[in-house]
């Protein structure tokens, strides 16, 4: 069902505080991120946002599920024109996830919010949320599920990582609305600001955020090596390194080699 007010504020009012020309707000729905590449599609005006109370079909990186139908959250999908020049794949969600990290330090100063390549946001090692982005006709789509309210005993279940909350870091509740106009302050930045590769400053920022930075890794993706070729790997072994240029995770290999991660995961040992 489609909302005319969100926390206590019309849609209309929203739309105008965000500067936003398409503006919906949902009690539920499947998908934000579907419901922004639908509208995108129909032709209306950019920039586009989706917030969803729920989102009974939320899907991470990879077609995986993303826990998302609670109110708890803030589960939203920003369409916005496709910046020129166009971003390399990796680097458009490590800088959305940066401007993401920064504005909830704005809103709760006692939860340092980790980036972890490619896409997610922790906070000690455990999930507090992630960005999806994708390429819908003329526009780049940003989605962010963030858990916000969620009390200890009621956080989702994330293969892989433990989950965790603003609320269950701190002991108090943060307002929704409070929240997005941080984050959507700070995704303004990057838009404003496209780069085909990310900014050394902003590098710089995610690699003293990344959990990975000197640690053991496990690896499974697609390296790129030094020669140019590619190779799969599967539970490799490896230190994790510095982000580069293009979104891409360097990686110190089991034979000393230095190697680039582009496609897959990495997880701390």
């Amino acid at each position: 069902m489609r909302l005319t007010d969100w926390e206590g504020v019309a849609v209309r009012e929203w739309a105008r505080r965000l500067g936003v020309a398409t503006a919906e707000f949902h009690e539920r729905t499947g998908s934000t991120s579907d419901c922004a590449a639908a509208l995108v599609r129909a032709g209306r005006p950019l920039p586009v946002l989706v917030v969803a109370d729920r989102q009974t079909t939320g899907r991470g990186r990879r077609g995986r599920r993303w826990e998302s139908d609670s109110p708890c959250g803030l589960w939203f999908t920003a369409a916005h024109p496709f910046p020129a020049p166009r971003p390399a794949p990796g680097a458009l969600p490590l800088r959305i996830g940066l401007a993401v990290a920064r504005a909830l330090e704005s809103v709760a100063p006692r939860v340092r919010v980790q980036v972890k390549w490619p896409n997610d946001l922790l906070v000690q090692g455990r999930k507090l949320g992630g960005v999806l982005c994708e390429r819908t006709g003329v526009a780049a789509l940003a989605g962010v599920g963030l858990n916000l309210n969620h009390p200890a005993d009621a956080l989702p279940t994330v293969p892989g990582l433990p989950a965790t909350s603003i609320a269950a870091e701190t002991g108090q509740p943060v307002p929704r609305g409070r929240v997005l106009e941080a984050v959507w302050a700070a995704m303004e930045t990057v838009w404003r600001q496209p780069a085909r590769a990310i900014p050394p400053s902003e590098r710089a920022a995610l690699d003293r955020r990344s959990p990975l930075t000197g640690r053991p890794v496990a690896v499974d993706g697609v390296l790129r090596l030094r020669s140019g070729q590619a190779r799969a790997v599967r539970r490799m072994n490896a230190v994790g390194g510095r982000l580069c240029p293009d979104g891409s995770l360097e990686l110190v290999d089991p034979e000393g080699a230095r190697v680039r991660l582009v496609a897959g995961s990495a997880r701390p040992q």
